[in-house]
């Protein structure tokens, strides 16, 4: 009777693994997964232009630069709308090798900006402040790459 019970139990679970193996491939049938990307959207103030691209040629290059020199972080990308309707009009692209490495290098990378810009917490807070006076952040997704096969 056991060895009836465990030849079922057996073949159960092979059928089960052989549908995962399936629907595994069925997943990826049309692509292959990517990098990871964190796409933030902003809206910047009529006028205010030139202030946030200083900010962005300055501040933000260099966090950036020290991320991707460290690892962190794969490469950096900023896309602006020609034009201004009542939705955002640029986007700051981030990209990671994933998920997994983005989570975990997550502390060691912000250890890693405060010792190389010398902001801490308050600064930082600071900035958030002066920076929303020129922009809104409308939203930040993190988002997997697609790669068609």
């Amino acid at each position: 009777m056991k060895t009836k019970h465990k030849m079922v139990l057996s073949a159960f679970a092979a059928m089960l693994f052989l549908l995962a193996i399936s629907i595994y491939g069925q997943v990826h049938k049309y692509y292959t997964p990517g990098t990871v990307w964190g796409v933030t959207m902003i809206r910047i103030h009529p006028g205010m232009d030139q202030a946030y691209l200083e900010y962005l040629d300055t501040q933000l290059k260099k966090e950036s630069e020290i991320s991707i020199k460290n690892g962190f972080m794969k490469s950096y990308k900023i896309l602006r709308a020609q034009d201004d309707d009542s939705g955002w009009n640029m986007l700051i692209l981030r990209e990671y090798d994933s998920f997994a490495s983005l989570e975990k290098n997550e502390e060691k990378a912000d250890e890693v900006l405060r010792q190389a810009t010398g902001i801490d917490d308050q600064k930082g807070m600071q900035g958030y402040t002066d920076r929303s006076k020129i922009r809104d952040v409308v939203g930040t997704k993190f988002m997997r790459e697609l790669i068609l096969k």
